[in-house]
């Protein structure tokens, strides 16, 4: 796989180690195609279902003493992951602060950097370098989580054949997109412009949004492991009309959300996405079609504001570094 060249600035980073078939289009001509190498500093954090991909993250363990002082890139297209277990199904890596996207040697080089420049824009919304939650990002880096671009023959042998080694017990895939065979979408330049949804922003925020659930329990608890309750899991009920540790078969009338597949955690997976993308606009019916549906029907951060208060105020009021800007694949960190 060819790349064009790189453009390299580095500075020093201080992390806080926390617990389909889709055709091949051209690369818009942006800044984000290109293989970016790009610095940053340390900052301060604020006061769905495949085999063992799916795995949950209420499992791994949180260790805020741990502390690594490295020079590390934000965004680097590299030839190979530190681990052998992952170099032998993959050939295209993308360190985006310090996480990987890796692709197989099939996926189109536009669809790994595409997700990779997703990823990066969760991660650092405001484009200014600097993940715009450290402790998130440390937890997500520290705990080997990983963004695959891959097909699912590729996922059943890549866990099939980890058995035994490092990957088994230290990369996790809580989401991943396929880039053949199941129906994702890929907006490429974004999905204003592409005029259709981008699978990206719901897989890639299932990642990003693992971290949430463990490092602030209290706010984003998923109750998957833990009984206690949360903010999320108090909007999760009230929009459901209830809690309902299974799906019921019908949902009462009063609920604006409506999810069949998958038991309670899962649920709350689900209801942080859209909630997340009603809050940036991104389900917003004029730039896609992508709401109202059976599933979910509030479309504006301003309808989530009048129907959903919970959510909107878990969002936007606690002070949380969350996405207020839609990732449209394009990162460019030039704001610093």
């Amino acid at each position: 796989m060819i790349f064009p060249m790189m453009i390299i600035f580095y500075v020093m980073i201080i992390a806080c180690n926390t617990d389909t078939q889709s055709e091949n289009q051209k690369v818009p001509n942006q800044a984000n195609s290109e293989n970016i190498v790009i610095g940053t500093k340390g900052n301060t954090p604020p006061s769905q279902i495949t085999p063992k991909p799916e795995e949950n993250p209420s499992t791994i363990q949180i260790n805020p003493s741990a502390k690594t002082t490295k020079t590390l890139p934000i965004f680097e297209v590299v030839s190979e992951h530190p681990k052998a277990c992952i170099n032998d199904h993959f050939s295209q890596f993308v360190r985006v602060h310090g996480m990987y996207v890796v692709g197989d040697e099939d996926a189109p080089s536009d669809y790994v950097l595409h997700t990779a420049n997703i990823l990066a824009q969760y991660l650092d919304n405001d484009e200014d370098g600097i993940p715009d939650d450290q402790v998130v990002t440390d937890y997500l880096v520290a705990n080997g989580f990983i963004v695959p671009v891959w097909t699912k023959d590729i996922r059943e042998n890549f866990w099939s054949s980890a058995r035994g080694t490092w990957c088994e017990d230290n990369i996790r895939t809580v989401a991943s997109m396929y880039h053949a065979d199941s129906g994702d979408q890929w907006a490429i330049g974004g999905i204003e412009k592409a005029k259709i949804w981008d699978t990206n922003l719901e897989e890639v925020w299932h990642v990003v949004s693992a971290a949430w659930y463990r490092v602030y329990p209290e706010y984003f608890n998923d109750k998957f492991d833990d009984p206690r309750d949360s903010l999320l899991t108090e909007a999760v009920d009230a929009a459901r009309g209830g809690y309902f540790e299974e799906a019921p078969k019908i949902y009462p009338a009063e609920a604006w959300y409506r999810y069949f597949d998958c038991p309670y955690g899962c649920q709350v997976h689900e209801y942080f996405y859209w909630i997340t993308v009603a809050n940036i606009g991104a389900l917003d019916p004029a730039i896609t079609n992508w709401c109202p549906n059976e599933e979910w029907s509030i479309c504006t951060k301003e309808e989530l504001r009048i129907r959903d208060v919970r959510a909107y105020d878990l969002l936007n009021n606690h002070g949380f570094k969350l996405p207020t800007h839609i990732p449209d694949g394009s990162y460019s960190p030039t704001k610093q």
